[in-house]
């Protein structure tokens, strides 16, 4: 995907060169309950994670709610849309990670052990990295629709997100892979490198093992990379 230069801060719509009826664009608030429809229903259907928890779609759409649009509010998120028909048909949800360093535990107790998976793993990052705000984004999340699925919407949204980024001053990104297919293809395609990870057996909360039959993959992995051109 190749877009127009931007001024610093500023990112135009572009089309997906491979894809030219697709946009992709920053998130911003008009599209924002479309791409959290997509999102959540991405996530309950096909999160190892979530499914592991027995986590329900209304559940988990009041549960991110407030979350998701803060996220959305920062300006580093995009969204992938038809423009003919108006359809939202992917998006990524980026955050800067400092601010998720140190997570808080959530007030929903079906929640706390995916809470307590993440909060282990930004642990372990932070025994091997200090970084400061505006310095490392964070890819929360990344849906694309199950109709637009196989046309490189996730790489064309990943390429767009990366360089909005860059004109805001961050230097590298990070990733928590859950699935075996991200886990390919940020590590494989990307050159991204395994930072930390904690492995589903073995992860233990409140004397339990909530993730013990999630095994491919094996571990949940923060992978990390430089924002290069």
């Amino acid at each position: 995907m190749a877009c127009p230069v931007a001024a610093p801060g500023l990112m135009p719509l572009c089309e997906d060169m491979t894809n030219p009826d697709i946009l992709i664009q920053p998130l911003g608030a008009d599209l924002a309950p479309a791409a959290f429809d997509l999102a959540t229903s991405v996530f309950v259907a096909s999160s190892t994670l979530h499914q592991a928890l027995g986590i329900t779609l209304e559940a988990y759409r009041t549960y991110l709610q407030d979350g998701f649009q803060q996220m959305v509010q920062e300006g580093l998120s995009v969204v992938a849309q038809h423009q003919k028909t108006g359809e939202v048909l992917g998006c990524l949800i980026v955050t800067d990670f400092h601010a998720h360093l140190y997570p808080t535990p959530p007030q929903d107790a079906a929640f706390a052990p995916l809470a307590a998976l993440t909060a282990a793993l930004a642990a372990k990052y932070r025994t091997q990295r200090s970084i400061d705000p505006g310095h490392v984004i964070l890819v929360d999340m990344g849906a694309v629709s199950p109709a637009a699925r196989g046309l490189g919407l996730y790489k064309s949204m990943r390429q767009a997100a990366h360089q909005r980024a860059k004109t805001r001053g961050f230097t590298h990104v990070v990733g928590e892979l859950s699935s075996a297919t991200t886990q390919a293809y940020v590590l494989g395609q990307l050159g991204h490198q395994t930072i930390a990870e904690v492995p589903f057996q073995s992860f233990e909360h409140n004397g339990t093992h909530p993730f013990a039959k999630i095994t491919d993959p094996q571990c949940l992995v923060l992978a990390e990379g430089r924002l290069t051109d």
